[in-house]
């Protein structure tokens, strides 16, 4: 094995590996990884996600709510949904999908409606989670596709950028409240001499 492929695969983490994720899974989260940073450049929950086929990307997006206005802006949603125009067809089911955090109940739905191959997700996500955390839409055996699942592929420092662009976030909103509430200095009273 090649050395940059055997580090590749370190940094995967040992469940991931036992799962089944390859190098190439890997280099396509860190792709995903790469998207989510621009996204929260631009104000958005940093999440990015790529849809590929072997070592080809077919897309890649970002969040893009806040910018778009749309409630569906979700990286896994706008990378499926431009996957399936580039290919001319809606079924995915020769693609793999990386996604820096685990796909939530709306994603997970559209992931088995579009017969996604592999899903690969870095951080969990206990709050909203549908592949793991709180539910487990896509290995429901009453579904009619059932694509596995591989989490925690560089689940660290795909966490870290979700809890450092939130506490950032925090840090803003608190310095804006102290700012709106802080008392304004007084206004120099001027004199006007006739």
């Amino acid at each position: 094995m090649r050395p940059a492929r055997h580090a590749m695969l370190r940094m995967a983490g040992p469940a991931a590996l036992r799962a089944g994720a390859r190098a190439n899974d890997v280099g396509m989260m860190l792709r995903a990884m790469t998207l989510a940073r621009h996204a929260a450049r631009r104000g958005e929950v940093p999440v990015g996600a790529v849809v590929y086929r072997g070592r080809t990307i077919v897309s890649e997006q970002a969040n893009d709510r806040e910018a778009t206005g749309d409630p569906t802006g979700h990286a896994e949603l706008a990378a499926m949904r431009d996957a399936g125009r580039a290919r001319g067809a809606w079924r995915l089911s020769d693609c793999s999908l990386a996604v820096t955090l685990e796909p939530c109940a709306m994603c997970a739905g559209a992931i088995v409606n579009a017969r996604i191959g592999r899903v690969f997700f870095g951080a969990h996500d206990p709050k909203a989670g549908a592949c793991g955390s709180l539910w487990t839409i896509p290995a429901d055996g009453r579904l009619n596709h059932r694509p596995p699942i591989v989490a925690g592929i560089l689940a660290r420092p795909c966490g870290r950028q979700l809890t450092s662009f939130f506490a950032r976030r925090r840090q803003e909103r608190a310095a804006s409240r102290e700012a709106s509430t802080s008392p304004s200095p007084k206004a120099s009273r001027s004199t006007t001499v006739a």
